[in-house]
């Protein structure tokens, strides 16, 4: 394939080199060699990949090129792989699983009683978006294997770390898997503004109640996270500064298609560093919220639905408590990576709802515990 493809082959040596010593150390020469590569090249997968390992020498290192996403995107869209979000996630942490257990016993690896935990999460989120059963951290029955398709050959590239620490590259992994589970969240909240629109309540209900089981995954993403030390992610941390997770589009499309946030959060720092779902909410996009109280404006909601939405509530401000927690640990008083005030900010999030405008309004719903 490769004496066929000398793009993929160009980002296989690259990628050595990565996996050797990070991106961060990569001295000016060689950025500006792979700078004229991509200039010349038609390749949307080399294209993607090198914007990432070229994002820092661009001024443009932001949680996107940092996490990949563009390269993942274009996996996760060609039709010969027949990807979801859902599957793509799972194939992200089996790699995960395969790479700890390759590198187990390395001098930075992880403990053998810290691996099995790790591993334990891992496995129980690749079997809840492959929807099966919670194995409760015993083998999913064979894991998931990449699509013998060319853009299954780039998804094992998709890891462009800062540096060679082991555990960034599960790191890495687990925010993608986030970027993935809030698209799968996006979807379901935005199916549920078409259904309810078009006078169906009940697949409403039906879309919001999966976005609840979703969220499960996302909570597992803090476990996994959650079994890394502050002194691991401080070793890698340090070269990270302008890509933070306050940056992620997927996670404000979720919040928008929940219902437009108020005044001022629009207008702080959490939707400076994501203009494009900005632009959206000013575009007018529609939101649950502006559908569901169109649509009881002058009569009782529908029970299940205003039941899901509370529940969604409620399973969102318990993952933010989490998040909170766990950023306490891992950053005590440090500073965000992405120009914010570190769990300060955190905390102040906190009092964002989801569902204020419904709350707000004389629309009956359940409060959220």
């Amino acid at each position: 394939m490769e004496q066929q493809d000398p793009g993929l082959a160009l980002a296989r040596q690259v990628y050595a080199r990565i996996d050797a010593t990070g991106t961060a150390v990569f001295p000016g020469e060689l950025l500006e060699e792979l700078a004229a590569h991509r200039a010349g090249s038609a390749d949307p997968y080399l294209r993607a990949f090198l914007d990432s390992v070229l994002a820092r020498r661009d001024d443009r290192f932001v949680n996107r090129h940092y996490l990949a996403l563009p390269l993942v995107e274009l996996v996760l869209s060609d039709p010969e792989s027949g990807l979801d979000p859902d599957r793509l996630a799972a194939l992200l942490m089996a790699d995960v699983i395969r790479h700890e257990v390759r590198t187990a016993g390395r001098p930075d690896a992880p403990a053998p009683a810290v691996l099995a935990k790790r591993l334990k999460h891992a496995r129980r989120f690749v079997a809840h978006a492959l929807g099966e059963p919670d194995t409760d951290g015993c083998p999913v029955t064979g894991l998931p294997e990449p699509p013998a398709t060319r853009a299954g050959a780039w998804l094992a590239l998709s890891v462009p770390r800062v540096s060679a620490r082991h555990d960034e590259y599960f790191f890495l992994r687990a925010l993608q898997c986030h970027e993935l589970t809030f698209t799968t969240l996006v979807a379901d909240v935005r199916g549920a503004t078409t259904a309810l629109r078009a006078g169906d309540s009940r697949r409403a209900a039906d879309l919001l109640e999966h976005a609840v089981t979703v969220f499960g995954r996302a909570a597992l993403l803090f476990r996994l996270v959650a079994t890394m030390s502050p002194e691991a992610f401080g070793d890698f941390r340090q070269h990270t500064e302008g890509a933070s997770a306050v940056q992620s589009d997927q996670y404000k499309r979720f919040e928008v298609s929940c219902g437009r946030p108020t005044a001022e959060r629009l207008a702080s720092l959490a939707f400076d560093g994501v203009p494009t779902v900005r632009a959206e909410v000013f575009a007018g996009h529609d939101d649950l919220s502006r559908a569901y109280l169109d649509a009881y404006a002058d009569r009782p909601p529908h029970p299940r639905l205003a039941a899901a939405m509370a529940r969604l509530e409620d399973v969102h401000q318990r993952w933010k408590t989490t998040h909170h927690s766990l950023a306490s640990r891992m950053l005590g008083d440090l500073p965000g990576s992405g120009y914010s005030s570190g769990v300060p900010y955190l905390s102040g999030c906190l009092r964002n709802r989801l569902f204020w405008r419904v709350g707000a309004a004389e629309c009956p719903m359940p409060a959220a515990s």
